[in-house]
């Protein structure tokens, strides 16, 4: 075999070894100033942003969901949520087990039927995630690593979990703890982490206040504003705008993963040379 060839196929190998776990969850793996920690913060909004596209589109024409379908029965339905109140939000907000990307935008939607003032919900479901977060902080600060591990282990958060939320803290400060705010399951591990690591806790819930602040906010106004997606009689104009941003992601991920891989390939090329 030519020499060319062998090292076009061994190029080639190395290519396909390239893990998912380094393209998606590691920074910055070889070094390189073209990998920069922000053009992977926007590779983390990409994906949110081309996810929440999809489910609009897709919804648009062919409506698995369709609210408009049950309006005729949404006071029985609801009714067990407006008695609850304004506590209840708070407690169905910090200790449900549903997602918190599924729960601000329903009480979103019972703000737009009346059931509920908006601000205030906004609000409510802002402070009860400041306090879960507060509880998860507390508990990394003042529980040993022992302790916290057996008691994690319960919730499927392994030792590995913490150990990759406190390098993500060490590397990028307070910032982390605002990226982490936009993450399923990543904001708890993060928090834990941050308590574990002994953060200051006014730069931990200024942090976690800004980011949930800019979620939530988008959360509840797709609820009380953005809900008729979810219905037949979505605008046209809308689809092709939501479908631009969501090329506009789409092509921010793959640009943003081809010349992460690359990069990847020819550092490691280079070491082998060396």
């Amino acid at each position: 075999m030519r020499p060319a060839e062998k090292t076009r196929k061994n190029l080639i190998k190395e290519r396909i070894t390239v893990s998912a776990r380094t393209l998606l969850l590691r920074v910055n793996p070889t070094g390189d100033q073209n990998l920069g920690k922000y053009a992977y913060y926007a590779f983390i909004f990409s994906i949110l942003i081309l996810f929440a596209a999809v489910i609009a589109l897709t919804n648009a024409y062919l409506h698995y969901v369709n609210v408009s379908s049950y309006y005729s029965y949404e006071r029985k339905i609801l009714a067990p949520f407006s008695l609850t109140g304004y506590e209840g939000m708070f407690f169905v907000v910090a200790f449900a087990p549903l997602p918190d990307y599924l729960i601000i935008p329903f009480y979103g939607y019972l703000s737009s039927i009346g059931e509920f003032n908006v601000f205030a919900a906004f609000f409510v479901s802002l402070m009860a995630m400041l306090f879960e977060m507060g509880i998860e902080y507390a508990g990394g600060r003042l529980a040993g690593r022992a302790i916290l591990l057996k008691a994690l282990s319960y919730f499927k958060i392994t030792e590995n979990d913490l150990e990759v939320a406190d390098k993500w803290i060490r590397d990028h400060g307070p910032f982390s703890i605002f990226v982490a705010t936009f993450i399923p399951y990543f904001k708890n591990v993060t928090s834990i982490a941050a308590g574990t690591l002994k953060m200051n806790a006014p730069w931990f819930f200024l942090s976690n206040f800004a980011g949930f602040a800019i979620r939530f906010g988008l959360l509840i106004y797709i609820g009380y504003s953005g809900v008729f997606v979810l219905t037949p009689s979505f605008d046209y104009r809308h689809r092709l705008g939501i479908a631009i941003l969501g090329v506009i992601a789409l092509l921010y991920l793959t640009g943003y993963l081809i010349n992460k891989a690359n990069t990847i390939i020819s550092h490691r090329a280079g070491n082998s040379r060396s």
